[in-house]
């Protein structure tokens, strides 16, 4: 999809191998998988057009190390989008959405995936939702390390997308 958009290779980073042969065996020849983290990317500063991630940003050891690296990694005119589950700043919607992903998910989940693998993937997601940032704290701390930010949030906060645009020369001096 993203090769049909217009982008002229797509580089994909991620911590397991398993998962990049996975993504490779799926994709065109135009896609690069390095292993590697967030927090330490592998490139040269201002050498992407973009950095997007999906379901990804709640996995990190350092948010903020990552946003970090995105923005040096990140070209003057280059893009971010993040599209991950969301942690909402209301106290009473944080907690329905913490209910619905603690509770609700897994069941749903187990009854959707029975027999086709063992356990329950989506369990995970509990442990890494507690850890998450409310969506404000990271919308916030893109604007300060990437650039302007829109956040756009669905299901009460629940899904969030962060999008933001690095055209400031200033972040580069201050940094």
């Amino acid at each position: 999809m993203l090769l049909d958009s217009g982008f002229e290779d797509i580089v994909s980073v991620d911590p397991s191998i398993r998962l990049l042969r996975f993504a490779r065996s799926r994709l065109a020849s135009r896609f690069c998988p390095i292993v590697g983290v967030a927090e330490s990317l592998p490139f040269r500063p201002g050498s992407l057009g973009a950095v997007i991630t999906c379901f990804s940003l709640r996995d990190v050891i350092s948010v903020d190390r990552s946003l970090g690296e995105f923005a040096r990694a990140t070209r003057r005119g280059g893009a971010l989008a993040i599209v991950d589950i969301g942690k909402p700043d209301s106290g009473f919607w944080r907690a329905l959405v913490g209910f619905y992903i603690s509770r609700v998910m897994p069941v749903l989940a187990h009854l959707l995936i029975r027999g086709r693998t063992r356990g329950n993937p989506f369990k995970m997601i509990i442990l890494t939702w507690k850890k998450l940032q409310t969506n404000k704290r990271i919308s916030d701390l893109i604007e300060q390390l990437f650039g302007p930010c829109a956040l756009k949030s669905f299901f009460l906060g629940g899904l969030v997308i962060f999008e933001a645009d690095r055209f400031s020369v200033w972040k580069d001096i201050l940094q």
